[in-house]
This record gives structure tokens, sequence and C-alpha cells, in this order.
């Protein structure tokens, strides 16, 4: 392991790069895709998947999403445990740098959150919801579509609410991962005061996410 204390820039260029392609795809998913699709979270049945959505484009989405989240993850695992090198006291780094700290563990915690939410929630939905629409697309059967669309509605919206989620905690968790190990230096102050404009900056721009994630998108 000594070897990784050798290699910590690669390790966070990897980390960043990893969570660039994570994020990125995200954000397609949830500012770009849902929009186009007229997505509507009380009736997700009424998206006909089947036919709006490109399946073999999902497939290749999905991939670099959910590699893109486990290796952000275990990247940043490996910078933590290059920090127990160098310290000594993982503990001490993680809980008595002050505001730094706090930043750093609120990266981490939800960065492991938004993993869990990729891995155990969203893509087991979305695995079973692209096999259904595979069946109704080949299906001339219009009471069996029926049910493979029933079936999929509330797995469905299960994966949308995981995946909004994730991406309103990206904003809180980008500015831990990023700033917690970069926004902090000699001569630079680790107070809340100092904390209060990026901070309003954080709400502001997670506000307006929110918003456009709701605002149905314009007709061609």
């Amino acid at each position: 392991m000594s070897a990784l204390l050798d290699n910590e820039s690669i390790i966070r260029w990897l980390h960043i790069l990893s969570g660039i392609t994570w994020i990125g795809m995200l954000y397609f998913f949830n500012l770009v895709n849902l929009p186009l699709l007229k997505f509507q979270l009380k009736k997700p049945y009424e998206a006909n998947m089947a036919e709006k959505a490109t399946g073999p484009i999902l497939v290749k989405s999905l991939f670099w999403f959910r590699w893109g989240a486990a290796f952000t993850v275990l990247f940043g695992l490996l910078l933590l445990e290059i920090e127990r090198q160098e310290t000594g006291d993982l503990r001490g780094y993680l809980l008595d740098n002050g505001l730094q700290s706090y930043a750093i563990l609120m990266g981490v915690f939800f960065g492991l959150v938004m993993a869990f939410n990729v891995w155990f929630i969203i893509w087991p939905r979305q695995q079973k919801v692209l096999a259904n629409n595979k069946a109704i697309a080949a299906s001339s059967d219009e009471a069996q579509k029926k049910v493979l669309a029933d079936a999929n509605a509330p797995m469905v919206k299960e994966a949308t609410l995981a995946s909004r989620t994730n991406t309103w905690l990206s904003v809180p968790m980008l500015w831990g991962m990023v700033l917690g190990a970069h926004g902090y230096g000699t001569g630079i102050d680790n107070t809340l005061s100092a904390w209060a404009v990026p901070v309003a900056v954080l709400a502001l721009i997670l506000l307006l996410m929110v918003a456009y994630s709701r605002v149905p998108a314009k007709k061609a």
C-alpha cells in the first residue's frame, strides 16, 4: 500500500475523472433526457418508454453511469487511505480539521448515499424496465403490453426519484469532494463566516436545478 503515496496525484485525477463521468451522465438523465420524454412522476405509465427511449443508448449510458459511480467511490476511499498512511490519524483528519473536515465528510457521506442509489435502487429497476420495454416492443398483445407497462410504473417512479435525489445531492457532494481537499490553505479563513457566500451560491444552484427539473420540455 505504500505505493499509493507515490501516486496520489494520479489517484486524485482518476477520482475527479470518474466523478465527471458519473455526474455528467446523471445530469444528462435528469436535465436533458427526462424533460424530453415529458416524464410525469405522478403518472409514469403515460410515458411510452418502449417507443420514446432508445434502448441501446440507455444501456450504454447506464454502463458509464454506474461504473463512474463505483470508481468515484473507489478512488475516493483510496485517497482516504493515503491520508491515513501520511498522517497516521485518519480520525483526526476527518473530525479535527475544522470546517474543512465537515466538507470532506459531507462529500464522502453523500457520495456513498448516491452510489448506493445507483447500484441498489436505480440499476436493478432499470434492468427490469428495459426487459419489460423489450417485451412490450415485441408483443402484439395489447393486454400483455398493459400488464408490462403497469409493472414498469412503480419501478420507473422509484428509479426516477432516486436519480433526481442524486442530482440534488450532487451539488453539496461536489462541494465536499473538491473544496474539502483544495479549498483551504494557509491564510484562508476556515470559519463559518467564510462559508456564507459559497453556501448561499450552492443553495441557489440547488434551487435552480430543482426548478429546472420540473419544467416540461417545449415542443419543437
